[in-house]
Formats: structure tokens, C-alpha cells, sequence
């Protein structure tokens, strides 16, 4: 397959697809090209499939003559990056930190909980200032190029009387925000006016929304940022975009399942560049006839394995043992009933976010649409976080976020625990040159990309690298990568092409994203059919992947006689029914994959009706399932 550079041919082939089909032939290739010792280095292995790996495989798909392999250990995007808040977004708060850190280190104001020096300080303001600069470039290029991916939304932010700070600060600060906006409008030839309007009190508050019902509010202001409707759809389909790039002189590979279980660095006398990195691959996919392990040779190293960047690194003869992340954690839970669904249908004046700019934690309070359905969307902040294998929700998170958006609204719309249908906690590693001492408050949320000599080659860490950011953390790994390729190969890649560059489609996209086609309640065909395309064409492989972090668990939403929130549990039978035909699961692997999805969510619904309802159901045995699961693989 052929694919220009830069190009986003309206006729792609509809024999295209990203299966786990397409993972075993990529597989046997690797394994062929070992047999046959061609000699074929890539430009560099990006070790993670979320976020960050994917902007650095999509950045090389961009410049047309260079060769890249991403591989992840389990599904793409399945960790990090599809458990957020789902923002696009610079960050509010990452303004709010960048002046407060620049009062902190004029003496202007004082925190004792920031202990930091005034160097420090100034650093931290300048990194979250330039993260809101560029990072309102990077929404506005994903709302422009992700298709109907990501889509803007109105925020209101309320000033409380404990908000950290002044009504008059709140309202400089986003407008200030927004200014932003306008000037990257401009400088892209797309003039646009702000869109910022004030709310002086509560009773101006009131007449816009009037669901509301705080009389604690002081005001608010209310500005657009931008938001995905599916964070784990985002990134498949940025490494989707990436392979279909792909030609046979420049391959751009993808594998999910596979895992980097040995690096070292080979010095080659008389080879251009003088040596390359042999990388040893485990096989995480069943499939009898593939060897279990195969090598490949890389260039350069990308590790973009977010909280698992040290482990990663330190899989070599010479590891370094060193510490450079800490932990931050978030919670969030999703919730309905058909109150709040027909009341978001019928009024799109309440389709509006809401940003209590509490004195602690920040909460974002966000409705979605997924096929029909609107629920909201509660999610918290900055916690600290230890191990990143076991990252569970806990009860007090779910208190804590019923109460932020309970103490806005009226009573109608007030949402308890029997409104939950999912609940989910995701991890951020946070840079940390001191070996973890800081706390995660005081820690830019700027990404940083640190290299590390191994050997003769180097391994680029990326670390901290957010949804909105991941197309320019990408590119300026690119950039490394290029430089390096060329230092050593006197190859010249191409120049990156993403600032511009759609997502190519796939048939039947549009009709399946979760913002798009509407749907009657229970409709089992259209289930089914969702079923088939995301397994031909967004690499879905697991039944507990596919519902938790794809969001197929939204689909078997209903509402019970009183309208509160439900699981149609015949759904989830026909969605496990319809992946084991697909994807040729024998008894045992169904089974085996329902108890996974049971566990998970039962565990993370452990403080919600619904997580009992779903751990007490047995699917029913089916009278004849397909074959071995490797067979349907291919």
C-alpha cells in the first residue's frame, strides 16, 4: 500500500482495516524480516500505544520517508489515555498556576503548601505559561483535524466564596484565557471574536442556567474549550491515521499485545551511524503458530509507556535504576437518569459544563453525548498516587464528586449513587528530577522529553504528555529523531506535516462515533453492527476493553420504571455474543473474558447499585461457538 506524504485521499479503500489481523501479519512480518536477516533498522521503536506514543508514530507517518514500530503491551490507548476527563483544553488551572507561582516568587503572595525556591517558582510559571500558549495552538488544530472526534463545548466556571481566588482575578484570568484563543484564530487566518460572557452574581447565574441552585455562588464567566467524546477513539485513531500511511519502502508499524522485553545497543564497525539498537518482542496474543519472541532493530528508542517509563527504560544489561516520576490520580464517574437525559435533549442552553473553582481539588462537571444518550461526566483532580498497577477509585472520590455537583443544582437534577453507570480512575506520571520528594501540586504539567545514552544510542523519555498536547509532544520528538537519523545515516526525513494533516476515515465512521448517529433505545441491530466496525476498524480485541474504555458500557444504559439509570444486561450478553463470533473465542475465552470485564467493573462500581447487579450475572452458555481464537485472528 502507497500513501503520499501529507495527503488525505477522499477514497480510501474500503478493504482498509485495524484489526488484530492486522497485528499478526505486522507480527509475521517482523518475524519473516529476523528470518531472512534483511538488516532492515527502523528510525526509532515507540514503546507505549497511548497518547504520546501515538503522536510520535503519526508525526514520522507524516514525513513520508521515515520508518517507525509502536508496540504496546496490551490494547492501544487501554492505560492512561482513555481514562481522562476527556478535555481538550490549555487548562484553566494551569493559568491560574502559572501567575500564582509568579506571585509566589515576586514575594507578592505567600503558600505554604508550595515549598519551593524562587527559581523553582519562575521556572514552574514559565512552563504552565507556555503549556496554555501552545496548548490552545493544539486545540484548535485537533477540532480542525480530528473529524467529528473532538468538538467544543461551553464552560462556566463559579466563584465561590472559599475559591482560591477573587471574582475580579477569576474573570481577568479567563479572559485573558480566551484572548489566547482569539490570537491563534487570527494567526490562522480564521477570525474569531471571544466569546466570554460575565456573570456578575448568582441571579444572572440563575436566569442563564436554570437548573441551578446554589445560593453560595458569587458568579461565574463563561468561556469554550474544546473536549473528545471518546479519549480512547482519539488516540486509535492517530496511530490508525499513521498506518494506513505507511508504504512497503517505509513501513509504519503498529502492534498491540506485543511487548519490549530486552534492549541493547550493538556496535556495528563500518555501518552507517556505527550500530542500532536489537530489541527483543514478547507475543501477549494467542496464536499457536507465531514464535513468541522476535527481534528488530531500531535507530532510536522511544519510551512513551507513561506511569511505566523507568520500568521500561531499565530493561537492558546496564539498567539505571533511577526514579524520575511521581504519581498524580483522578477520578471519574459517569451518571444518568431520564430526567437528566430528556431535560439535556430538549434545552441545549444546559449543555454546558460546570467548573466550581473549589478551594481545594478542581472538579469538572461535563455532560456528553453518546448515541441518543446525555449523562454527565464528574471528574476530580491531583491526588497522589504510589503504585501505577493498582489504581482503584475510592469511596470518599465518589462522595466528593456527588457533593460538588449536587451543592449546583436543583434538587431534580441531583444524582446519588443509583445514577452511576461507570466508574473509572486514571494516573498521571508527573516529571520529578528529585526522586519523588515533591509534592504533585507543585509540579509543572508541562511534558518534558529527556534523553538517555544506552550505550551508543539514545532513549527518548516522554513524560507527563497530556491528550491536548500529544500531536506537538510528538513533533518535537520527531524532530529528535530526525536529527539523530541523520547525524548517523546522513538520511534527511521529511518535514512534519500534522499541523494540517486530517485523520484519514474508515466506511462507516461517522455513523458509529459516539457523538454521531442516533439510535431508539435497546436497539440489538444497531449494537451489532457497532460491534463489527469497531473490531474491523478500531482494534477492538477485548470484551472489558471495549466496553470500560471504549464506551461500549454506555450503549447497555437504559432507564428502569422511575427513569432512574439502569444496565440492560442483555446488552452486554449480545455485545460478548457478538465479539466471540468476531474474533472466534471458544467457551472457555468467553467465559474467561466476561469474569475479567465482572471483576473490573464490579471492583470500580463497588459504591454504585449497578456494579452488584453486573457482578451477580452469569451470561447464558451459547449452543455453539466458533473456533480457536488464532484461526479468526487471521
Amino acid at each position: 500500500m502507497s500513501q503520499a506524504r501529507g495527503s488525505s485521499s477522499p477514497n480510501q479503500p474500503a478493504d482498509w482495516t485495524f484489526a488484530m489481523s492486522d497485528v499478526v501479519s505486522q507480527y509475521r512480518e517482523l518475524v519473516e524480516e529476523q528470518h531472512n536477516d534483511t538488516g532492515f533498522v527502523h528510525d526509532t521503536l515507540v514503546i507505549g500505544g497511548g497518547a504520546a506514543g501515538a503522536g510520535v508514530l503519526r508525526d514520522l507517518a507524516s514525513r513520508g520517508n521515515a520508518s517507525a514500530l509502536l508496540v504496546d503491551r496490551g490494547p492501544f490507548g487501554g492505560q492512561t489515555s482513555s481514562k481522562t476527563g476527556k478535555a481538550i483544553h490549555p487548562g484553566i488551572r494551569y493559568l491560574r498556576m502559572a501567575f500564582h507561582r509568579g506571585l509566589l516568587a515576586f514575594h507578592l503572595r505567600r503558600d505554604p503548601k508550595i515549598k519551593q525556591t524562587t527559581a523553582q517558582n519562575l521556572r514552574g510559571a514559565w512552563l504552565d505559561l507556555q503549556l496554555v500558549w501552545y496548548g490552545t495552538r493544539e486545540r484548535k488544530i485537533l477540532l480542525e483535524t480530528a473529524d467529528n472526534t473532538v468538538e467544543e463545548i461551553p464552560n462556566i466556571v463559579f466563584v465561590l466564596p472559599d475559591s482560591p481566588e477573587k471574582k475580579w482575578a477569576v474573570f481577568f484570568g479567563i479572559s485573558l484565557y480566551d484572548l489566547f484563543t482569539t490570537v491563534w484564530a487570527w494567526g490562522g487566518l480564521t477570525p474569531r471574536f471571544s466569546r466570554v460572557k460575565l456573570f456578575l452574581n448568582g441571579k444572572s447565574l440563575h436566569r442563564e442556567l436554570p437548573n441551578l441552585d446554589s445560593e453560595d455562588v458569587l458568579g461565574g464567566i463563561l468561556y469554550w474549550d474544546g473536549k473528545a467524546n471518546n479519549d480512547k477513539i482519539l488516540v486509535l485513531k492517530a496511530i490508525r491515521d499513521a498506518y494506513y500511511r505507511r508504504t512497503a519502502a517505509h513501513p509504519i508499524r503498529a502492534l498491540s499485545h506485543v511487548e519490549v522485553e530486552h534492549y541493547e545497543w550493538r556496535e556495528q564497525q563500518g555501518a552507517p551511524g556505527g550500530g542500532h539498537f536489537v530489541v527483543t518482542l514478547a507475543r501477549r496474543f494467542d496464536h499457536d503458530e507465531l514464535p513468541e519472541r522476535v527481534t528488530v532493530r531500531a535507530h532510536t528508542l522511544t519510551n512513551a509507556a507513561g506511569p511505566w517509563v523507568d520500568r521500561v527504560r531499565n530493561r537492558t544489561e546496564r539498567p539505571d535504576g533511577r526514579q524520575s516520576v511521581v504519581y498524580s490520580r483522578g477520578t471519574h464517574l459517569e451518571a444518568t437518569n431520564r430526567f437528566i437525559h430528556e431535560s439535556l435533549t430538549a434545552d441545549p442552553r444546559l449543555q454546558v459544563g460546570l467548573v466550581p473553582l473549589n478551594a481545594e481539588r478542581q472538579h469538572y462537571l461535563r455532560p456528553f453525548h453518546q448515541h441518543g444518550m446525555w449523562y454527565v461526566q464528574c471528574t476530580t483532580t491531583d491526588r497522589a498516587q504510589t503504585d501505577p498497577d493498582v489504581v482503584v477509585p475510592e469511596e470518599d472520590e465518589i462522595e466528593e464528586l456527588l457533593h460538588s455537583y449536587n451543592a449546583l443544582v436543583d434538587d431534580r437534577w441531583k444524582i446519588g449513587r443509583q445514577d452511576i453507570f461507570n466508574v473509572f480512575c486514571g494516573i498521571r506520571p508527573l516529571a520529578s528530577g528529585d526522586g519523588g520528594k515533591i509534592n504533585v501540586q507543585d509540579i509543572s504539567r508541562m511534558f518534558r522529553i529527556t534523553r538517555q545514552d544506552h550505550g551508543g544510542g539514545p532513549v527518548f523519555d516522554m513524560v507527563n504528555v497530556k491528550l491536548t498536547e500529544f500531536r506537538w509532544a510528538g513533533r518535537e520528538v520527531g524532530e529528535l529523531i530526525a536529527k539523530e537519523v541523520r547525524r548517523r545515516t546522513s538520511k534527511v526525513l521529511g518535514r512534519s506535516t500534522t499541523r494540517r494533516l486530517p485523520f484519514l476515515t474508515v466506511p462507516g465512521e461517522h455513523r458509529f462515533t459516539p457523538g454521531g448517529a442516533e439510535r431508539p433505545w435497546g436497539e440489538p441491530e444497531f449494537v451489532a453492527q457497532k460491534v463489527g466496525h469497531y473490531v474491523r476498524h478500531q482494534m477492538a480485541g477485548g470484551y472489558d476493553d471495549y466496553l470500560l474504555n471504549s464506551g461500549g458500557i454506555r450503549d447497555a444504559v437504559a432507564f428502569d420504571d422511575e427513569g432512574r439509570c439502569d444496565i440492560d444486561l442483555a446488552v452486554l450478553d449480545l455485545v460478548l455474543d457478538e465479539m466471540a463470533s468476531l474474533l472466534g473465542w471458544d467457551a472457555d475465552r468467553r467465559r474467561a473474558e466476561w469474569e475479567r470485564f465482572a471483576e473490573v467493573y464490579g471492583r470500580n462500581m463497588a459504591w454504585a447499585d449497578l456494579g452488584g447487579k453486573v457482578r451477580g450475572h452469569k451470561p447464558a452458555e451459547p449452543f455453539s461457538l466458533p473456533g480457536a481464537a488464532a484461526g479468526a485472528a487471521e
